[in-house]
């Protein structure tokens, strides 16, 4: 969607504002973007349960037509859910682990961005994700979110190259090369060294992905009920 657009054009803005260490002001404009990531989020979830209660009613009045894609709408659900519950977590154990426990920026399982007051923290960022070894879990949600592209684009069975393209580089894991021209992996080039909240945006543009390709694919599948 044109917001959508304006928010990534945001981000890559940022990104690139960080790389060149402007001030402080720059790192605060990440929480503005990350509460519009946050929106966009929740406006995702919103529109994906509408798309669930059509297949219920679907598979309803006619379960042998529409019950098989029911149970597929279904599992895609679980793994959207999975990979997303994962990046919060991560969300959660980085603010905690810099912040304490008694943070005002986590309630329950949400994060509160304007809340942050270590917004320049980027010692713990990559401790969680990048680790001792590089062994941190940047690798693991490197992983799922593998898995999580190819089960979606196996769902599409290549009746939907447009959304298979869209798909793939939205949640690319590719390595890469630093400023530098050297070849590094995709959780260095993505996580290290950054600010906390630079990071935090980070993994809510993920949590956008995951969503975003959640729709792609109940749009493809509810079409194929027709």
């Amino acid at each position: 969607s044109p917001r959508q657009k304006m928010i990534g054009m945001m981000y890559l803005i940022l990104t690139a504002m960080l790389a060149l260490n402007v001030s402080k002001e720059a790192v605060e404009a990440f929480k503005k973007v990350d509460k519009s990531l946050t929106t966009t989020i929740a406006n995702y979830v919103i529109k994906n349960n509408l798309i669930y209660s059509e297949f219920d009613r679907a598979a309803a009045e006619n379960p042998t037509k529409a019950g098989k894609f029911k149970t597929t709408a279904y599992e895609v659900k679980t793994r959207a859910d999975e990979l997303y519950n994962y990046i919060q977590d991560l969300k959660i154990e980085i603010i905690t682990k810099a912040e304490g426990e008694d943070t005002p920026a986590i309630k329950g399982n949400e994060v509160f961005i304007e809340e942050v007051k270590k917004i320049d923290e980027n010692n713990v960022p990559s401790e969680v994700l990048i680790g001792a070894s590089e062994a941190g879990k940047a690798n693991t949600l490197k992983a799922l979110i593998n898995d999580y592209r190819e089960f979606l684009i196996s769902t599409l069975d290549g009746k939907n190259p447009t959304a298979e393209d869209a798909l793939v580089k939205s949640l690319n894991t590719d390595d890469g090369r630093d400023p530098g021209g050297q070849p590094t992996r995709w959780e260095n080039l993505t996580f290290q060294t950054l600010p906390l909240v630079a990071v935090i945006t980070i993994l809510s543009k993920m949590q956008v992905d995951v969503r975003n390709g959640e729709t792609e694919v109940l749009n493809h599948l509810y079409s194929q009920i027709d």
